[in-house]
């Protein structure tokens, strides 16, 4: 469980769609996924609940574009769910 302020949306900042803590990004939700999120789209999410691991290695130069990072959970979230 984060605290209040590393929740999505607590500081009302629009890059905080996902929350952040201890260099772990936590995305909206009850999964207790996690994920670390790197510069140009690099991803490792984890799903503890699925026992799922996803690492995505990229140079996306779209990387800081509207709602990137949440379509990104939205995609690890589906293969999760197909697993």
């Amino acid at each position: 469980m984060s605290e209040e302020y590393a929740k999505p949306g607590s500081n009302h900042d629009a890059y905080n769609a996902i929350g952040y803590g201890y260099q772990w990004w936590i995305p909206e939700g009850e999964e207790g996924e996690f994920m670390a999120i790197g510069v140009y789209g690099q991803w490792i999410y984890v799903h503890p609940k699925k026992q799922v691991i996803i690492v995505k290695t990229s140079a996306d130069p779209n990387f800081m574009s509207k709602g990137y990072e949440l379509k990104h959970v939205e995609f690890f979230r589906a293969i999760a769910s197909a697993i």
